[in-house]
């Protein structure tokens, strides 16, 4: 199933940079659960969940950022139902105008083949060791 998994995670990190909240929730169990990197911020620490998670955190980063999509997206098999990306997150700034570009870790774990935890990590070494892999 893993190689599937490394498949699943690519056509996510598409359907994210088309901002697809239909495609990724197809993709997704209907358990998701998402942590980012930025939770305290973007959702007072809590996890985006279930069904309609896509719909209200793409909501969430258009009130925070314009042009935002992710960049150079690489995808590590850790074996079994989990993977990690890293990849850059770009964008810029909706108030202040100021551009992002940081380097982002995700780590993901499946459930029938689709997405069902992920939590993202500003360091993007944290993410390969949740999966059990190394830099």
């Amino acid at each position: 199933m893993s190689q599937e998994n490394v498949e699943v995670v690519h056509r996510a990190g598409e359907a994210f940079n088309r901002h697809d909240a239909e495609a990724l929730a197809a993709m997704s169990d209907d358990d998701l659960e998402f942590l980012p990197a930025l939770a305290s911020v973007e959702t007072g620490g809590l996890a985006y969940r279930g069904p309609k998670a896509w719909g209200a955190y793409f909501a969430r980063m258009d009130e925070m950022w314009d042009d935002w999509r992710i960049e150079d997206l690489e995808v590590f098999d850790a074996g079994g139902d989990r993977v990690a990306a890293v990849f850059r997150l770009v964008g810029t700034g909706r108030a202040s105008g100021v551009p992002v570009d940081h380097r982002i870790g995700l780590a993901y774990r499946f459930r029938n083949g689709k997405l069902w935890r992920m939590r993202s990590y500003l360091d993007p070494a944290e993410a390969l060791e949740a999966v059990g892999l190394r830099e």
